[in-house]
């Protein structure tokens, strides 16, 4: 879980900014207890106008995460996702995040530019107690970074070195274990890296995935397959069930040699070429009896809410971080109260950050009664640089709605219109 993030120069963001999920009580739903007397908010909501920066946060969260695992292989290579805000683009861009792995705390801070990671200091708390995991600082281009190491970590002095020599200017220090072998003493930087690989996820998932591979593989995963099919007929989309399909498909040849002669990649020429095609098929209820549907005829609101059970899977059953950005889209409001609500009341020790144009959520009480979950961002008119707040930070009384405090405009975070009527004329 991550206890709190701050990012500095990126994209929309000039000035840094922070969204902090640290909760003041405990709560049975909203909020787990990482250590003791340490509570984490499991949800955080961002809304805003158009373009006022929401994704941009999701983005950033996402890229310091990114930058900690990504390897490289060649120092001339720029680092990707490197934008920074367009009147400070020669300015360095920095990011904070402190985050659990297995219960231990790690800091992490970082400043960067296209080119090369300006800085690293990573800490963490094996015993409860703040010690160095490593730090490292730039010296030129084509000199190697200065690197040191934490006692507590228990390198080796060779190890050290051999790290030091392996690490690029573009690369962080954690992912160069990724590339390299290294002896048993590395198992820290292992651990911690794998950790990440595993439970700290892209922006909405794998979007790599289409639907029917989605559904097939959970198919051949009994406990994943009966939590599709329990939460598609929660869903009240009249499904009762889904079974993969494979049929044969006919292919003219006159496509075929059209494909082969193609400047394209063999795999994609595998995949237009295929002799199969794989499909979804649903079994839907009915008094006068059950019938099938197939994938393609299903709605767009439930094909969206299919890719997003994946997510929630996961979420569930184990630790994970996810980021989804406009969840709601395409899904009626009950709907989309309701994933959160499984996924705050089955969910231990992961955690769901969203944007959202949902402003309904507002009126929940699970909400507006917990109002650190969520966060308002609008963009300062002055600097046009995206500004966050907490939807706890305006000192509204328990007694306002949080719903009716953002739609009359109290909490910002609205795209202001201006009038209806449209002058054409010089």
């Amino acid at each position: 879980m991550i206890r709190n993030f701050w990012v500095k120069n990126y994209l929309s963001i000039r000035d840094k900014q922070e969204l902090n999920f640290i909760a003041e009580e405990k709560n049975p739903v909203l909020v787990e207890e990482v250590e003791d007397g340490v509570y984490l908010y499991k949800l955080a909501i961002l809304y805003g106008s158009n373009a006022s920066g929401k994704s941009n946060m999701l983005i950033a969260l996402n890229e310091v995460f990114r930058l900690l695992i990504q390897p490289k292989s060649d120092s001339k290579v720029p680092i990707k996702n490197v934008i920074p805000f367009a009147l400070t683009k020669n300015e360095p861009t920095e990011m904070f995040v402190s985050f659990y792995v297995n219960d231990i705390r790690y800091d992490y801070e970082v400043k960067f530019n296209k080119n090369n990671i300006l800085s690293e200091e990573f800490y963490y708390y094996p015993n409860k107690s703040k010690a160095l995991f490593y730090e490292r600082k730039f010296v030129d281009e084509n000199i190697q970074a200065e690197i040191r190491f934490g006692e507590t970590l228990g390198l080796e002095i060779e190890t050290q070195k051999d790290i030091r020599k392996d690490t690029l200017n573009n690369q962080s220090v954690l992912s160069v274990c990724r590339n390299k072998a290294y002896g048993k003493d590395i198992a820290p930087f292992n651990k911690l890296y794998d950790w990440i690989m595993q439970n700290y996820h892209d922006i909405d998932g794998d979007e790599k995935k289409g639907v029917v591979e989605i559904l097939r593989e959970a198919y051949n995963n009994p406990q994943k397959r009966k939590f599709y099919n329990i939460m598609l007929r929660k869903a009240d989309l009249n499904i009762l069930e889904y079974k993969p399909l494979v049929e044969d498909r006919y292919i003219p040849k006159s496509f075929r040699e059209r494909i082969e002669k193609e400047n394209i990649p063999q795999d994609v020429k595998d995949e237009l070429l295929k002799p199969i095609q794989e499909s979804i098929s649903f079994t839907n209820y009915s008094k006068n009896g059950d019938f099938e549907v197939s994938i393609n005829l299903q709605s767009k609101g439930t094909i969206k809410y299919i890719r997003i059970l994946e997510p929630l899977f996961d979420m569930i059953t184990s630790s994970h971080v996810y980021y989804l950005d406009e969840l709601g889209e395409d899904l009626h409001k009950d709907l989309l109260f309701y994933y959160l609500s499984v996924f705050l009341f089955n969910s231990e020790k992961s955690q769901l950050i969203i944007t959202s144009q949902e402003t309904t959520l507002l009126s929940q009480d699970l909400i507006n009664d917990n109002r650190g979950v969520v966060w308002f961002v609008e963009k300062n008119k002055e600097t046009a640089s995206s500004e966050y707040f907490r939807g706890d930070s305006f000192g509204l009384d328990k007694g306002l709605s949080l719903f009716d405090a953002y739609y009359i405009g109290r909490l910002g975070a609205k795209p202001d219109l201006g009038s209806i009527f449209i002058n054409l004329e010089d």
